[in-house]
C-alpha cells in the first residue's frame, strides 16, 4: 500500500513532525507537494469552483489549495500498480498498532469500500451498532453521516476514480465532498470508518490523551454560499436539498443508527 503525506513547500516544521510520528511506527511515506491555493491566481481558482451553481461554495484560496492537494494525490496513486493508497496532511498523530494495520490492509478492508476513514473529528456522527468486520481490536462500519476531516484515509482505485470525476469541479470542501452524505456528487463513494479511528488532527489532540504540537490550523471557514443563480434554480435546490435531509435522517432512523462520537486510540 502506497502512503502519501500532504505538505506544503514552507512547513518544515509539519514535516519534520510527520517524519518523526511515522518514523515512531515504522512506516515509509511518499512526500507530496501540497497546493497553495494562496499563490493562486483569482482566476486559476475560479477556473476549478463550480461556483455560483447551486449548493456551491466560493471556496477560500486555503480550501481550494487543501482539495487540489488530495487530487493531485488521487492522480498520483492512480498513476501506480498500488491496489490502495493511504492519504494523510501533515499535522496528524497516528493511534496505536497502525503500522500492524497497514501490514496487510487487503484482507481486513471491505470488497466494496471506496474509502476508509481512519480519522476521528470528535464529532457526533450516526452510525450503526453493528459492524461489518473488525481488526485488531477495532471496528469497521457503514459511514451514511456526515464526518468532517479528510486529514487520514484510505482509498481504494475504484474510490479514487470516483472522488475525480467527483471534482471536476470544486463545489465544496474536499472532506464535504468525500464524508457528507447530504452535498450532491457525481459518484457517491462507499466510505467505511474505523472505530476507534488510528488518526486525529493536531487542532484537536488535546481533547484526547495526545499532546498538541501547537500547529495553527490551515482550516478555515468556507466563502458565501450560492442557492442558485436564479429564483427558479433557487427553489429547485431547496427542495431537492430538504428532501435529501429528510431521506437520510428517515433512513438511519429506520436503520437504528445512534449519533456517538468516534474515539481515538
Amino acid at each position: 500500500m502506497k502512503i502519501y503525506l500532504l505538505n506544503l513547500e514552507d512547513d518544515r516544521d509539519r514535516l519534520a513532525h510527520a517524519t518523526a510520528v511515522f518514523a515512531a511506527k515504522g512506516l515509509a511515506f511518499e512526500r507530496l507537494a501540497a497546493v497553495d491555493g494562496r499563490k493562486m491566481t483569482d482566476v486559476e481558482r475560479s477556473e476549478r469552483l463550480a461556483f455560483p451553481a447551486a449548493g456551491s461554495f466560493d471556496l477560500s484560496p486555503s480550501q481550494v489549495g487543501c482539495y487540489l492537494s488530495h487530487v493531485h494525490a488521487w492522480e498520483r496513486f492512480l498513476e501506480t500498480d498500488a491496489a490502495l493508497a493511504a492519504i494523510f496532511e501533515d499535522d496528524v498523530h497516528l493511534g496505536e498498532d497502525i503500522d500492524r494495520l497497514f501490514d496487510a490492509p487487503e484482507p481486513w478492508i471491505p470488497d466494496d469500500a471506496d474509502i476508509v476513514k481512519l480519522e476521528t473529528c470528535l464529532q457526533k456522527v450516526p452510525l450503526p451498532e453493528k459492524a461489518e468486520s473488525a481488526v485488531l481490536g477495532r471496528k469497521l462500519v457503514r459511514l451514511t453521516g456526515r464526518h468532517h476531516g479528510a486529514a487520514g484515509y484510505i482509498v481504494t482505485r475504484k474510490g479514487a476514480e470516483k472522488l475525480l470525476a467527483n471534482s471536476r469541479k470544486l463545489a465544496v470542501g474536499v472532506d464535504a465532498m468525500m464524508f457528507s452524505p447530504q452535498v450532491a456528487v457525481e459518484s457517491r463513494p462507499i466510505v467505511y470508518q474505523l472505530e476507534p479511528a488510528i488518526c486525529i488532527q493536531d487542532d484537536i489532540a488535546e481533547r484526547t490523551n495526545v499532546d498538541r504540537a501547537g500547529f495553527p490550523s490551515h482550516n478555515v471557514p468556507s466563502g458565501r454560499k450560492s442557492y442558485g443563480e436564479n429564483r427558479l434554480a433557487q427553489l429547485r435546490y431547496r427542495l431537492l436539498d430538504r428532501s435529501r435531509a429528510f431521506y437520510l435522517k428517515a433512513r438511519n432512523a429506520l436503520r437504528g443508527y445512534r449519533k456517538r462520537i468516534v474515539a481515538f486510540r
